[in-house]
């Protein structure tokens, strides 16, 4: 596993930034405090190095091939570049003082793999901290995790910035939707445990009414169901008195599979007439069969024939959704 580096450059320096790009293009890292022969480290005495080249001589020592350097300001103020070290340090080491610059002698021998804005969405908050450091040289190999996952990423997703609401909603979304899928699991799986057979057809009543306490709920399972196929009726209010406008469900705790969804639907399909014989005020506007207890096929589409089909992965959102409202009303 390679270790991480903060390397931070001279950004007062004549050449900056143009110069340290270059020489990353050209295949390597320049450093400062390179501006006298006698500071070559492969002469200098690394044991007891000089105050000011002690940060060179750790680079020279620590670095090897295939290690990860992060250099903070370059190719722009708000930057970071990724490089990664293309040999030793110590063996790909060169002094050569650069005649324009007067200094930056240390080169690094090194190739850009990426870079990204501080504020980038994917910049975990602690590699964020660690790059104000000051220091010349630093570990960072503590954020591996966060910084594995930038190397990874292309430049165009790293370079944008947050603002600091867009900063605040993404982790708390992310918190949420991974809150949102355990409760759903949970909630699905606790209710499987409690209700067999028709007792689902309860549980949901209670359930929606949670859900929708301005509708009406109803369980209309039993001996009529043979006429309108419909185990819960939800009914909603229209813009006239005297007409309202019903939501029918059917039920099945299916828990070895559900082949013949197709009996299901012709089940319920029979609510449109059924509904008009026996309230003649209400109008059929969506039908839905729920299947509580097996995942469905993906073979068979969420709508068949004109009923929508609420499958697992559905039916736990539905759960969640009445569980959080069970609960505020209990807060309440």
């Amino acid at each position: 596993m390679p270790n991480y580096w903060g390397f931070r450059i001279d950004v007062n320096g004549q050449g900056y930034p143009d110069y340290y790009v270059g020489q990353l293009e050209a295949g390597f890292l320049r450093q400062g405090w390179g501006y006298d022969p006698s500071q070559n480290l492969r002469e200098l005495d690394r044991d007891t190095p000089p105050r000011d080249q002690r940060a060179n001589v750790r680079m020279y020592n620590e670095v090897k091939r295939g290690d990860i350097i992060l250099i903070p300001r370059i190719p722009e103020w708000e930057l970071v570049t990724i490089a990664r070290a293309t040999q030793d340090w110590d063996e790909g080491y060169d002094f050569c003082i650069d005649d324009n610059m007067g200094d930056y002698g240390h080169k690094f021998p090194a190739e850009r793999v990426t870079h990204f804005h501080r504020q980038n969405q994917h910049v975990h908050g602690t590699v964020r901290s660690t790059l104000k450091c000051r220091s010349r040289f630093w570990n960072m190999t503590d954020y591996a995790e966060s910084l594995s996952q930038l190397v990874q990423l292309p430049d165009n997703e790293l370079t944008t910035d947050q603002d600091w609401e867009d900063r605040f909603r993404g982790p708390v979304s992310d918190v949420m939707r991974s809150v949102n899928e355990r409760i759903a699991e949970e909630v699905h799986a606790a209710l499987l445990n409690q209700f067999a057979a028709h007792e689902w057809e309860h549980a949901l009543v209670v359930g929606l009414k949670a859900l929708f306490p301005n509708y009406g709920v109803e369980r209309t399972g039993g001996a009529g169901e043979s006429k309108h196929g419909t185990d819960i009726l939800i009914t909603i209010p229209g813009p006239l008195q005297t007409v309202q406008y019903g939501i029918a469900i059917q039920v099945k705790d299916w828990r070895d599979g559900a082949d013949n969804i197709g009996d299901a639907v012709a089940q319920i399909n029979r609510a449109d007439e059924g509904w008009k014989r026996c309230r003649p005020e209400l109008r059929i506007v969506d039908k839905i069969v729920v299947v509580t207890g097996t995942e469905i096929s993906d073979k068979i589409p969420r709508e068949h024939n004109g009923v929508t089909i609420l499958a697992s992965k559905e039916l736990k959102d539905l759960l969640r959704r009445m569980a959080v409202a069970i609960a505020a009303a209990t807060d309440e």
